[in-house]
């Protein structure tokens, strides 16, 4: 008897912790919690419950697994970001999917199309222009620290493109020419 209640506490145990990990989701999408507030229940799930910082979940009809970076990114937290890179989380590929995404919203929001193969003379003007530089910067800023935690380079093909497309593309090769070549180096 005393075997079968250990038994039961440590299937319990197991599955309560289970639950409560994937809270970290929901956490992060709480339009109720500042980005700070989200990285301190963040670092709580992971020191306290033992979370595991590249959790992720299954997208219905998706081949892909949904990261807590991933989430963390969509929900606009960059503190909750940089704590889970503090805390062992592995960018991947669709992150950067996401990041080379958002550049096409970007240039689709602020009326610029992408259409064709030719530069059109307002694309060559937005992409001088303030609003685009900070985007840009920001954008950057972020693939930098990505690639410090081991984001492979190459998961940067659409963004890329996006780039190619808008004859901008040198300072993210530039990005990940350095990234390369401290892999080498090391």
């Amino acid at each position: 008897m005393k075997h079968l209640v250990i038994v039961i506490f440590l299937i319990t145990s197991l599955y309560s912790h289970e639950a409560n990990c994937t809270d970290m989701f929901g956490l992060i999408y709480n339009k109720n919690l500042s980005d700070i507030e989200t990285a301190k229940y963040i670092k709580y799930y992971i020191d306290d419950l033992g979370c595991n910082a590249n959790a992720g979940i299954n997208l219905p009809n998706l081949t892909m697994k949904a990261s807590l970076l991933e989430f963390a990114y969509s929900a606009n937290k960059p503190k909750s970001i940089d704590k889970l890179l503090e805390k062992g989380a592995v960018p991947n590929a669709w992150l950067a999917g996401s990041i080379g995404l958002d550049f096409l919203l970007f240039f689709e929001e602020n009326g610029v199309k992408l259409e064709g193969q030719s530069l059109s003379p307002e694309l060559l003007e937005f992409i001088k222009t303030k609003k685009y530089k900070e985007f840009k910067e920001e954008k950057f800023k972020l693939i930098k620290k990505l690639l410090e935690h081991g984001q492979d380079p190459k998961g940067y093909i659409l963004l890329h493109k996006v780039l190619t497309l808008v004859n901008d593309e040198e300072d993210l090769d530039n990005l990940l020419k350095n990234r390369t070549q401290k892999e080498l180096v090391q």
